[in-house]
């Protein structure tokens, strides 16, 4: 799904804020209260950010998967700049880097004007981020209230610190092809046909294939909806108790031996890259992905675009889950622009020059605001679906607390994605206790100290 290498943890000296908390702000429009989840607020009293004539912007994203999205991306920025007398340079990075990259402006307190925010690093990096309410609550009176993930991940202590950018979804893409030939006429619904599909699929040699080591995209993003998806949770709501030691915890863990031991095959070695390789190169015959596998042989390899579908996450016990990867920018408070960046990011979130971007992203980005939740471009093939409908059980790590400081710092160690690879290890047969306890003593360290 993602690029790079293994994502470094960097964290700052910088004193940052302990929790995350959200905070219910005053709501002027009732219909954009997110139920269930974080809320969100409009506010008449909004003012525009205006560009200053002669300023010069720089901005710090990541490498999309797709590359015509980062060209369209850039070319809508550089427009802008022109029609506003502003110069504007994009930086895009890979995944791995961006995140060093952060943590190094940060510790200067220096550098880009505009950071893109993975995940929760508005928690992280809370006192590096501008307020950004008011360029926030201007979007949500023109495109409705924000994705509940985006919000949880923005919003510090009810005060937005980044701008809602993008959802990258995450869903299975395979082979109908081999899976017609193992017998298995539609993608598994549920973990437990997954197993059985495994078994199936292992026997022609191609296998249904994940990582499970510390690839910041790929193995988050599948071992996190598998624990949910048997009731297991790191940390209860209140963002405090460690929860991970439970029998919920254990079923998630043995259905996972169990399906390694039938056939599904996880590589610890795997990066974020590594499995969309292995698709393209004919190796496998499923994987957990953003839409970039299917993108790319429909609009670049064009080998296997015809015998290649989508599906969404299997359902556990507990119900379907998923997670994705997601983006959000953050104006810096050294900016000697501040008001200038605020209002580019206004502009590349207007409705139609964002659904611009989302086109030629060809279904690898989905839209973070209500009005982005009927883009066309999914309905325009529909083997793109699969990616819409797990944007609305995304949830984020931590969850059901909150994000915070803590949840990300625990989501950057790989603490549930380690504790399923030890469970995963001599195929399948790691000490499930051992793996246990030493997530449950990573999390302490974590979330019960002082």
């Amino acid at each position: 799904m993602t690029q790079g290498k293994r994502a470094r943890s960097g964290w700052s000296r910088r004193e940052f804020l302990k929790t995350a908390g959200v905070a219910a702000a005053t709501i002027a429009f009732p219909e954009i209260i997110i139920s269930c989840g974080p809320q969100s607020s409009s506010t008449p009293t909004a003012t525009i950010p205006k560009p200053r004539k002669g300023a010069s912007i720089r901005l710090l994203q990541w490498t999309s998967f797709v590359k015509p999205a980062d060209a369209e991306f850039k070319r809508q920025a550089a427009e802008w700049g022109a029609a506003n007398g502003v110069t504007v340079a994009i930086e895009t990075v890979t995944g791995d880097q961006l995140q060093p990259k952060t943590a190094a402006a940060v510790e200067a307190n220096s550098g880009p004007d505009i950071i893109q925010m993975q995940y929760g690093w508005p928690q992280l990096y809370t006192d590096a981020c501008l307020d950004v309410s008011n360029e926030v609550n201007i979007l949500i009176g023109k495109l409705g209230k924000p994705d509940p993930v985006n919000e949880a991940f923005c919003k510090v202590k009810g005060i937005w610190r980044a701008i809602p950018y993008t959802i990258v979804p995450n869903a299975w893409t395979y082979r109908t092809d081999y899976f017609q030939q193992a017998g298995v006429s539609a993608f598994p619904t549920t973990w437990d046909e997954l197993t059985t599909a495994a078994a199936k699929l292992k026997a022609t040699g191609k296998p249904i294939s994940q990582t499970d080591g510390h690839a910041y995209g790929d193995s988050l993003t599948m071992w996190n909806p598998v624990l949910w998806g048997f009731g297991g949770k790191e940390v209860n709501a209140d963002g405090k108790t460690v929860a991970i030691n439970s029998k919920e915890t254990r079923d998630a863990i043995r259905w996972a031996q169990g399906a390694v031991k039938a056939g599904l095959v996880v590589h610890p070695e795997w990066l974020d890259p590594d499995n969309n390789q292995a698709y393209h190169a004919n190796r496998i015959s499923g994987t957990l992905n953003g839409a970039s596998i299917y993108i790319r042989e429909k609009i670049e390899f064009h080998k296997y675009t015809d015998v290649t579908n989508n599906a969404p996450m299997p359902s556990g016990p507990k119900g379907t889950f998923a997670m994705n990867l997601i983006f959000n920018h953050a104006v810096m408070k050294w900016s000697q622009d501040a008001e200038t960046a605020k209002a580019m990011l206004l502009a590349l979130m207007d409705k139609d020059q964002y659904m611009k971007w989302t086109t030629v992203a060809s279904g690898y980005n989905a839209g973070p605001f209500d009005a982005f939740h009927g883009d066309p471009v999914f309905s325009s093939d529909p083997k793109l679906k699969a990616f819409q409908d797990v944007v609305a059980p995304g949830k984020w790590p931590g969850w059901p607390a909150l994000p915070s400081k803590k949840t990300a710092q625990a989501q950057t160690q790989y603490i549930v994605a380690d504790m399923f690879a030890k469970a995963l290890a001599n195929d399948g047969t790691g000490d499930v206790e051992a793996a246990v306890k030493a997530a449950e003593t990573s999390l302490k360290a974590i979330f019960e100290r002082p």
